[in-house]
C-alpha cells in the first residue's frame, strides 16, 4: 500500500471513528485487515471487492431471521462477475481478510462492518480520482 493510500484510509477511518487511540478494539483490528485488502488488491480492484462485500453485508442483513447461506456465499455471488487485475494470491488474501473481519464483527457488532467497509471504499475511490480529492 502506498503512503498516500495508507493516509487516505486512516483519514477516512478517523473521520468516522475518531482518534485512532480511542478506537474500539474491533475497529483497530478491522483497520489492519482493511489495509491487507487494499494493499493486496490495489485501489481499483479493492473498490470492486469492497463494493461486493458491502452488497453481501446488505443481503445478509435483508435476509436476517431467514434461512440463507450466509455472508461468504453472498460475497462469492457478488464477486463472480468481477474481472480482476490482481493475482489469485492477492484475491485469496483479501477474501480471508474479509471473512476474518466479518467474524470479528459478529463477536463485536458495534460499530458494524458496513461502516468500516464504507470508509475503505471512500478512501479507495478518492485515490482513484486524486484531482478531485486534492491529492
Amino acid at each position: 500500500m502506498t503512503t498516500d493510500m495508507e493516509h487516505l484510509l486512516n483519514v477516512r477511518l478517523c473521520e468516522r471513528f475518531g482518534d485512532a487511540a480511542d478506537w474500539a478494539e474491533v475497529t483497530s483490528l478491522t483497520a489492519s485487515l482493511l489495509r491487507v485488502v487494499v494493499s493486496a488488491l490495489g485501489p481499483e480492484d479493492a473498490v470492486a471487492f469492497l463494493t461486493a462485500a458491502r452488497r453481501a453485508l446488505d443481503e445478509e442483513e435483508s435476509r436476517a431471521g431467514t434461512i440463507h447461506l450466509g455472508f461468504g456465499a453472498h460475497l462469492w455471488t457478488h464477486l463472480e462477475d468481477v474481472s480482476w487485475g490482481a493475482s489469485a494470491l492477492a484475491r485469496t488474501s483479501a477474501w480471508d481478510a474479509m471473512l476474518t473481519m466479518h467474524r470479528l464483527s459478529a463477536l463485536a457488532p458495534e460499530p458494524g462492518l458496513g461502516a468500516h467497509v464504507d470508509s475503505a471504499l471512500e478512501a479507495c475511490r478518492l485515490r482513484l480520482v486524486p484531482a478531485v480529492a486534492g491529492f
